[in-house]
């Protein structure tokens, strides 16, 4: 027992010496470890339509992308149907919404919702659909086996929607609790309130009222499916354990049928390219202050994205890689969390934004932090070390776009559906690759535009350390208790 005691303190004082002269030395014993490791480069293959996955319409204008994976026996699929509340009537706000949640919610007209459900929990399988802005998906996840069942429920729930009455008050009735709710989540208030000043009364801004909801019937619903369901305006991502013969034959199956239809799209409006400085402050009686700073920002086919991201990435989106989070959180213990982004994910100009949650006590603070770290970077750009590092992390990070069938199969439609080249995710890729720090120089200076800035706080404004005179001209907006009538 004493000579291994002795062994083991000799062994430990050993140990110690050695992460005190790495430590010394200015690396810790962890690195030294890793540094001993080799690795390969990563060859970030994307798969293009054509060769790993292949584009087939059928007759009635329903385009099918099928990826065949037979390494786990599942089935999925993804429809993407043009449509979403971009083109909803401004007094039946939340008719697209309703519409899709309500054609899964309320069964077919060949098979009722509990019978539904129940079918779909007794093989494991599921099927989702709802519709956004600007367009609509339903989701199909069943085993290989069950594949014949899948897609014709599938094509029944899409054809057929029944459309209840029950099923259509019961979504009113939650859209209504959540609209009662509304002010509860400082988030969720701050997010809307900040859409609300960049947007103004385009859809994109747009707030969902009980007023607009309450008088939405069913026949609403079945109006608005029947101008936007057709095969002709609808897209089927199908990836998974099949073949392709086979699932083409049951497709043609139960969709072959269905008629294609003029698809008379009302006008979308338009985004008006202005914007709208100043300090927005919605009062809320609270102890902490959500922040959101930013402007309208690209659409999404700019062609200065790659370098975009990478600013962004260096500036707030890469998380503790970026200024933001250094300097709000890290070193000055501001907030938990700190983060920027574009958005991109519309077809109409997106928004700049960056945004934390802090105490009251600290909002003046933060504010100006972040709005010194927007600064420099509109002025300065950033190290070649940064953009380098960014670079390395936007490429890694890329992969994961494409680390299943499912997501590549999504992937390659959405890039149809959106109108890019097939080739784009390859050109992005090599785009990203040579972004330089005069790039992130020029577009920070181009859309990071701190004078027109808009700075939307909702907090109490009283237990502010400082007015935010500072940094603009002060409304103030009353928080209002939603009309439920």
């Amino acid at each position: 027992m004493k000579l291994f005691t002795i062994l083991f303190a000799l062994g430990l004082a050993a140990s110690i010496a050695s992460v005190t002269l790495a430590a010394d030395a200015g690396v810790s014993q962890g690195s030294i470890m890793i540094q001993k490791y080799t690795t390969t480069p990563v060859d970030l293959h994307i798969p293009t339509v054509g060769a790993e996955v292949e584009r087939v319409t059928l007759d009635n204008g329903l385009v099918l992308f099928l990826y065949e994976d037979h390494r786990i026996p599942m089935l999925n699929a993804q429809a993407l149907i043009r449509c979403g509340s971009i083109y909803d009537p401004e007094e039946k706000n939340g008719l697209s919404g309703l519409t899709g949640t309500v054609m899964r919610s309320g069964g077919t007209k060949n098979i009722s919702a509990d019978s539904l459900n129940n079918l779909l929990e007794f093989i494991g399988g599921s099927i989702e659909v709802g519709i956004g802005v600007e367009s609509g998906t339903a989701t199909l996840s069943v085993l290989s086996k069950d594949t014949d069942l899948g897609i014709r429920l599938l094509a029944d729930v899409l054809r057929n929607p029944a459309f209840p009455q029950d099923k259509l008050d019961l979504a009113k009735t939650e859209i209504k609790n959540g609209i009662r709710r509304r002010n509860d989540n400082l988030g969720m208030v701050g997010g809307r309130s900040f859409r609300s000043v960049i947007y103004g009364s385009h859809p994109y801004g747009r707030v969902l009222e009980w007023s607009t909801v309450k008088g939405i019937t069913v026949q609403d619903l079945a109006d608005c499916h029947s101008r936007f369901f057709a095969p002709n305006n609808i897209m089927i991502a199908v990836s998974g354990d099949f073949a392709k013969e086979d699932l083409l034959a049951r497709v043609k199956q139960y969709f072959g049928d269905w008629a294609k239809s003029e698809i008379q799209f009302p006008p979308a409006p338009l985004v008006a390219r202005k914007f709208n400085p100043g300090v927005f402050q919605v009062h809320k009686e609270t102890n902490q202050t959500n922040v959101n700073i930013g402007l309208l920002g690209v659409k999404e086919d700019n062609p200065d994205k790659p370098a975009i991201d990478v600013m962004n990435y260096i500036l707030g989106g890469g998380a503790f890689a970026s200024r933001l989070t250094s300097r709000v959180r890290s070193d000055e213990g501001l907030s938990y969390s700190v983060r920027s982004a574009f958005d991109t994910g519309s077809k109409d100009y997106g928004t700049f934004s960056a945004g934390c949650q802090t105490k009251s006590i600290t909002t003046y603070k933060a504010v100006g932090i972040m709005m010194d770290e927007i600064a420099k970077m509109e002025k300065s750009g950033a190290s070649d070390q940064e953009v380098t590092d960014a670079r390395d992390a936007l490429v890694n990070r890329f992969a994961f776009n494409f680390d299943s069938a499912a997501k590549i199969v999504r992937s390659l439609m959405s890039l149809e559906y959106d109108g890019f080249p097939s080739d784009y995710y390859s050109r992005y890729l090599e785009a990203l690759r040579k972004v330089s720090p005069a790039d992130v120089k020029t577009v920070a200076q181009k859309y990071l535009k701190t004078k027109d800035m808009s700075i939307v706080v909702v907090g109490n404004p009283k237990a502010f350390e400082k007015p935010l005179t500072q940094f603009g001209k002060i409304t103030d907006i009353e928080l209002t208790a939603p009309d439920l009538k």
